[in-house]
């Protein structure tokens, strides 16, 4: 479990994490909530859980990921097997 939530991490940081993720094959839980993260971060990590096959639970609460970051968390839910939460 990572908890990295009020740490103003932008799309950069968001980026950053999302290639981490698409490698970690451990991490089950992650919180990345208010860190104003936008739509190019929200597909960063959108592309990450296309691939990621351990995460179960991702909180993106309280971030600015719009219509574009929404939609590509929907498509990237249509093949993740593993994800079970996303706030």
């Amino acid at each position: 479990q990572l908890n990295v939530d009020w740490n103003v991490i932008g799309n950069d940081g968001a980026k950053a994490f999302a290639e981490a993720l698409k490698v970690n094959g451990t991490l089950t839980q992650l919180n990345i909530s208010w860190n104003k993260i936008g739509g190019d971060g929200a597909k960063a990590f959108a592309e990450a859980l296309k691939v990621n096959g351990t995460l179960t639970q991702l909180n993106v609460d309280w971030n600015v990921i719009g219509n574009d970051g929404a939609k590509a968390f929907a498509e990237a839910l249509k093949v993740n097997g593993t994800l079970t939460q996303l706030n």
